[in-house]
């Protein structure tokens, strides 16, 4: 990865996107007007530092990656209307929980799971993937919504930037409420433009036996995975599924750890 700037950054930018170079060990590269194809020489991943936020491009494909609330905004404004969220019930999440999310991605569920937990409840996000850590923990600090409720459940999220199982297996036992997992999908689903950024960033590697066992140690209530309905790691990896809504292609799978809910 390498870390420049747009063509006519200011002297602010500049000088955040150096620092934030040598913060992460990275090659700084002046832009001088390169069109992105010039700077694919130095590397595949170029994160661009702008006034309103990180854009991290892959060479060869079309659409950046930048922070947005997306789904999350909409979710969350149900749920302040009285309604119910799918993932919320699943986790069968109170204020005050503590919630571990294994893959971050986008980082949508983490803001809804912040928002149903609370101001005194916790929301720890793992990303291996270090420019889509790096583009989501900015965005969470930075965005603002103009809804109050959903840019202090953002502000919560705690962004860390390690692979899950590496984790899991420093944290003591009942550490959280709730362990999440959300893994790309074994089949992709094609209508769904929203994650289109985030597949060339994303760790697809399969869940594993061990990372779940892991989970269900840490998890004093509940372990979560989402994924496809038609997934086999429901059965795979011990997990009881949801029935899923009629229009969903994905549904939850729940191991309880037999804490109190």
């Amino acid at each position: 990865m390498i870390v420049t700037t747009p063509h006519e950054a200011g002297a602010a930018v500049i000088a955040q996107a150096q620092e934030l170079a040598r913060e992460w060990g990275v090659p700084f590269v002046e832009r001088r007007k390169q069109p992105l194809s010039r700077l694919y020489a130095h590397s595949p991943d170029v994160l661009v530092i702008t006034e309103a936020g990180f854009k991290a491009h892959r060479e060869g494909e079309a659409r950046p990656l930048f922070f947005h609330p997306g789904m999350a905004m909409l979710r969350i404004k149900r749920l302040l209307s009285g309604d119910t969220d799918a993932m919320v019930q699943a986790f069968a999440l109170m204020p005050g929980d503590a919630v571990l999310d294994c893959t971050l991605g986008l980082a949508g569920d983490a803001i809804v799971a912040s928002y149903a937990a609370g101001a005194s409840g916790r929301v720890v996000g793992l990303e291996s993937s270090s420019i889509l850590a790096r583009v989501m923990a900015d965005g969470l600090t930075r965005y603002e919504s103009g809804i109050q409720e959903l840019d202090e459940a953002m502000r919560r999220i705690e962004v860390r930037n390690e692979q899950h199982l590496t984790f899991l297996a420093q944290c003591e036992n009942n550490s959280f409420d709730i362990v999440y997992f959300d893994p790309m999908f074994f089949v992709p689903i094609e209508a769904s433009e929203s994650i289109s950024p985030l597949r060339p960033f994303a760790d697809h590697a399969p869940l594993i036996e061990e990372a779940v066992a892991e989970a269900v140690r840490v998890a004093r209530r509940r372990v979560v995975m989402k994924n496809h309905s038609r997934s086999p790691d429901f059965a795979r990896l011990g997990f009881m599924r949801i029935p899923k809504a009629v229009e969903r292609t994905f549904t939850y799978g729940i191991i309880d750890t037999g804490g109190d809910a």
